[in-house]
């Protein structure tokens, strides 16, 4: 029998799964603009995340912070050609606690602003 991950398999909050996006794993640096968000203390400035996956609109994240939706994030993107790393705005668009028993983990949805 298989265990109920309290998650639904084709969707994460309102986005669903897109079937254009590009499995990438590489760390992900990321900034909570203070500018953008009022939730945003000195110890939760910077961190780094690790890419799930891209696609030209977006990526989603595992972060082992909660960032509010709609938050905008200066996400610095790994280029799978390059060793450099573009930095964008992003928004968080769904957040979705990792259901494995690990309290503390996130996949993020974002969508690039900018």
């Amino acid at each position: 029998m298989t265990p109920d991950l309290g998650w639904a398999l084709k969707t994460f909050g309102v986005e669903p799964v897109r079937e254009n996006r590009f499995p990438l794993m590489r760390a992900v640096r990321f900034e909570r603009t203070e500018a953008f968000s009022e939730a945003v203390g000195r110890d939760g400035h910077k961190g780094i995340a690790l890419s799930i996956n891209v696609d030209s609109g977006g990526m989603c994240l595992l972060m082992d912070v909660a960032p509010q939706r709609q938050e905008v994030l200066r996400v610095h993107v790994p280029m799978p050609a390059t060793l450099a790393m573009t930095p964008t705005l992003a928004e968080v668009c769904w957040k979705q606690p990792v259901p494995l028993g690990r309290e503390g983990l996130y996949f993020v949805g974002l969508k690039f602003v900018l």
